[in-house]
């Protein structure tokens, strides 16, 4: 709408004319008088009357702030007024009142009216409501915050009691809000409750909802709450405000069976309006959602993280936790602690009766607790203990240990006393985190070689260690320098018709001082020093090099995947520089995959995206590699450029675990939903090639099919021998 800001006309007939114009208006409007300090409404419309519920003589001479509450935002009513005090046009959304309480969103915008002096005389504010659009955003921004925090990794109590502080902060009305979850024998699972305490909100009279079919899903309102006596002396007592009424609205699965409900209490008596119920059935909608969500990421992350068999943390879950302690300067001892008759009770009773000693072995631990943080998980028939203490504290926790000893472990009825063997290594903010898992077990060996219950400690010869890594070093700048690094490859089969569809680029260093080295030597080591990203790119043109020539010679090629490390990756130049290497040679961009790893989204999701849109623009796939060893929220995946997903494969060697099972196939079952390939790595037997394409995996290598070979062993298969 626009309106002309100066009129030729007196003060007095320009407000004759306002009046005029702003009754012709089809939304409301107040005309308020610029040159009274306290800027008295002289006139409303009817529609505006309609709005606020309102009586015309109830509001000529009083001021906007007439329309403030409760919840009215006093920045916003400030911004506001000031606007108004210095004519200034603007636009605003405020939260207003109208007669009756009820609070509504009020969309304003400021129109100056001039005389024919260009004085300004009047303002002529107009008024929409807004609500509708308000509450939208509102559940946008809780929607977002509440996923959030389930990547996050809160539990579904935490989760709960988030959207009920969101919904009692965010709602235009003063609410308490709670969530009931209800099991099927109408048992109540789980209760998110922000302001009010759970002892009060099991007195309160909320409609009893069983978790059956349902065809109503209009919402329950109840009108005059009585709240017993001693009720409203505890509301009084946490210096709550008494409610009146209460909303309750059923929470239903896509079956249309209520497994929850929501009650919103109310302090006054306002009934339900349109925009209130579908508030509520938005509400509802997005908690099903979450819960759903919610579940599906703890089930996730107990099949990744815990040991199916005894419900233990596991292996990755313990490395992960224990990296965090490192890296947050925390300090202390890896404890492995191995019952030597493990091998016995499963022999005797069965492989479950050894499952249940270390889970028993784990409880009596937890019911002998200590101040300072601990986290115990599985580790082969032994468990792993990560402790915070210090190295005056350590007797006293070996103590602790070896109670583990003195009262039999019972298996169906059966009493059997164990002998403990302890191994124990240090970690501090310097560590490496396999080093002290690995030194925790060299520790064991040696407790293993004494009879009967003892301890023993990793010694490390750390003088040696490091002379030996500064050597490694010192030759691998050499060897970048001098040629000595080189490339093999390995194919990627097509598992449905075993043919080779591509083949990945491992590095691979022959010192002429050190002779070959193992890549898990010197890369960590190249990853520390920075020249990771050296040898990167000498892969990099190796592999452009070698397909330029069999492309000059008319012989086929294969894509070949490249890893390039999150160095290199994030470096400033790592794109002008896949761009000048590859004008090097005459090599297709389609013949050339990068592989990173699923860290990478962690270092800078934004920037990672961007690199990778960036690439596939140059023609270049990208892969994620080592998929699952890692950390990270599988919420970011589906918005990265990624065409495929490779399987690390340590779960691949551990496929006979149904929950590291459970694990591959919800991978490949991911990669499937969004659009993207499973590769399999480390496939080394026919039993796992079998379980793989049982569960449609497309694609996988290993030394099943071939080893990673030379560049001239590769020339010599038979597969690349045809000549275009």
């Amino acid at each position: 709408m626009q309106i002309n800001p100066m009129m030729p006309l007196s003060r007095d007939d320009l407000l004759i004319w306002l009046k005029s114009f702003s009754d012709q208006l089809s939304k409301g409007t107040i005309i308020l008088d610029f040159h009274e300090k306290s800027l008295p409404i002289l006139h409303v419309n009817n529609d505006f009357l309609q709005l606020t519920g309102y009586r015309n003589d109830a509001l000529i001479g009083q001021n906007i702030t007439v329309f403030n509450g409760q919840k009215t935002n006093l920045d916003t009513y400030n911004e506001l007024l000031y606007s108004l005090t210095i004519g200034v046009s603007n636009n605003f959304t405020i939260l207003h009142y109208e007669e009756n309480g009820s609070a509504f969103w009020n969309h304003i915008i400021v129109h100056p009216i001039r005389d024919q002096q260009d004085t300004i005389q009047y303002l002529l504010l107009t008024c929409e409501d807004h609500t509708t659009q308000a509450l939208n955003k509102m559940l946008s921004k809780l929607e977002h915050e509440v996923y959030a925090e389930i990547d996050n990794g809160d539990n579904l109590q935490s989760i709960l009691t988030l959207i009920s502080e969101k919904i009692e902060n965010y709602y235009i009305r003063n609410v308490y809000c709670t969530i009931h979850l209800i099991e099927n024998q109408n048992e109540i699972k789980s209760v998110g409750s922000h302001s009010l305490p759970l002892h009060i909100i099991q007195q309160l009279e909320i409609p009893r909802i069983s978790p059956a079919i349902c065809s109503d899903t209009q919402p329950v309102y109840i009108n005059e709450l009585v709240l017993p006596e001693n009720v409203t002396k505890q509301f009084q007592e946490h210096r709550l405000n008494l409610v009146n009424t209460s909303w309750t609205k059923p929470i239903l699965t896509p079956q249309y069976q209520i497994f929850g409900v929501l009650t919103l209490l109310h302090e006054d008596n306002t009934e339900l309006k349109q925009d209130d119920l579908d508030y509520l059935n938005r509400l509802t909608l997005l908690i099903q959602l979450a819960v759903n969500y919610a579940e599906q990421k703890l089930e996730l992350r107990r099949l990744a993280f815990y040991d199916n068999d005894t419900n233990l943390p596991n292996m990755q879950y313990f490395q992960t936790m224990l990296k965090q302690w490192i890296d947050t300067g925390n300090e202390g001892i890896i404890a492995l602690l191995h019952p030597s008759e493990f091998n016995n009770f499963v022999d005797l009773y069965g492989r479950k009766a050894g499952d249940k000693l270390l889970h028993q072995m784990v409880e009596r631990l937890q019911q002998n607790p200590t101040p300072d943080e601990e986290f115990i998980a599985r580790f082969s028939n032994s468990i792993i203990i990560a402790k915070k203490v210090s190295l005056q504290q350590l007797d006293a926790y070996q103590s602790r240990i070896q109670t583990l000893t003195i009262d039999p472990y019972t298996h169906n009825g059966k009493r059997n006393y164990i002998t403990l063997k302890t191994g124990i290594s240090y970690f501090h903010n310097t560590s490496v985190v396999e080093d002290c898992i690995h030194q925790a077990d060299i520790a064991l060996t040696k407790a293993r070689s004494i009879n009967g219950t003892n301890v023993a400690f990793f010694e490390e010869d750390s003088n040696k260690k490091l002379a030996e890594e500064m050597e490694t070093f010192n030759q691998l700048v050499y060897g970048i320098q001098n040629g000595e690094f080189t490339v093999h490859l390995q194919p990627k089969i097509n598992i449905d018709t075993l043919e080779i569809e591509g083949f990945e680029a491992l590095s691979r260093w022959n010192s002429h001082v050190l002779g070959n080295v193992s890549p898990a030597i010197f890369i960590p080591i190249a990853e520390k020093s920075g020249k990771i990203k050296e040898i990167d790119s000498l892969n990099f043109k190796i592999v452009l090099a070698w397909l330029q020539k069999r492309i000059i010679e008319g012989k086929r090629i294969y894509p070949i995947a490249i890893n390039i490390s999150p160095d290199y990756f994030y470096d400033v130049h790592f794109l002008s520089e896949v761009e000048h290497i590859f004008q090097q040679f005459d090599v297709p961009a389609k013949y050339i995959r990068f592989e990173v790893t699923e860290s990478i989204e962690l270092g800078d999701f934004t920037k990672a995206k961007e690199i990778l849109q960036q690439l596939k623009k140059i023609g270049i796939e990208s892969s994620i590699d080592d998929f699952g060893v890692g950390f990270s929220s599988l919420s970011y995946l589906p918005h990265l450029p990624f065409s495929e997903i490779k399987i690390d494969r340590s779960f691949i060697n551990s496929m006979k675990d149904p929950g590291v099972y459970a694990v591959v196939q919800t991978i490949i079952q991911l990669a499937q939903n969004i659009y993207m390939r499973a590769i399999a790595e480390g496939i080394e037997t026919k039993e796992q090639l079998i379980m793989l394409k049982a569960m449609g995996c497309p694609a996988g290598q290993g030394y099943y099919f071939y080893k990673p070979m030379p560049l001239e062993k590769i020339d010599q298969l038979p597969e690349l021998q045809t000549i275009y």
